[in-house]
Order: structure tokens, then sequence, then C-alpha cells
């Protein structure tokens, strides 16, 4: 009786814990989102506004989004978000962002963006994100 009794105890527990992991996964899917802010160099932007310690000038920019409350949403390293995180391009531009949104890592996977009033995505033939109106293979 008493080896039942906890059989059925662990059992009991294995489901419920089961099913609150499996609701936690579910709060926290990546979703298709949109953002708007300024693209900014997270280092430097901290170095001045809060003293941090950014050796941008040694390391590299890394370009991050900054909305207008003040958070930065990352930007996930691929081909689609090289020229907003590394390059000087955008810098300090206002735009806005739209891909998938990992909340869990505050990580955007960049699908296109748009600055300046046009809208860039990933064009396959010029292998860059642009406005032009080329095939769009290799999404």
């Amino acid at each position: 009786m008493f080896k039942k009794t906890i059989l059925l105890f662990t059992l009991a527990m294995f489901l419920v814990g089961g099913s609150l992991i499996a609701g936690e996964k579910t709060a926290k899917k990546a979703a298709q989102s949109d953002f708007e802010g300024t693209l900014v160099c997270m280092g430097c932007d901290l170095k001045k506004s809060e003293g941090a310690r950014a050796a941008c000038t040694d390391f590299g920019h890394n370009h991050a989004l900054k909305t207008a409350d003040g958070k930065y949403i990352g930007l996930l390293e691929n081909k689609y978000s090289a020229d907003l995180i590394k390059g000087e391009k955008y810098h300090n531009q206002k735009m806005k962002l739209h891909g998938v949104y990992f909340a869990n890592a505050n990580q955007l996977d960049v699908e296109s963006f748009e600055v300046d009033g046009k809208t860039k995505s990933w064009c396959g033939g010029c292998k860059s994100m642009d406005a032009c109106m080329a095939p769009q293979g290799d999404m």
C-alpha cells in the first residue's frame, strides 16, 4: 500500500511538473514582432549614459535597437542583421525592425527593416539587405 501511494504521488508530481514546464515553453515561444527605435552602439551608449567600461574602439561596435523607453533589443547575428550590427551605415538612425523576437534572450532575428521610409529585406540576387526588386531567393 505504501509503495503504491508513493508511486501515485510521484506520478502526480511528474504530471503536474510536466504541465508546468510545457506551459513555460508555450509562454516563451518566439513570435513575429515589430520594434521601433534608434540603432545605437550599445557599448558606446552605455559608456556615455551609465559609465560602462565599453572598449568599442578596441573590439568593434555592436549595434542594438534602443526603444523610446530606453530599452535595448539585441539583434541575432546572421547575414540579415550584419549591416545593422557591425556597420556604421545606419548608426543613430531611427528605424522599424521586423522579425522573430526571442523574449527569453531579448534578441530579434531580423527579417526586414524600414529606414527613411524604405523597407529593406533580403535580396537573393544582391546577397544583401536592400530595397531592390530582384527575385527574393535564399530567404
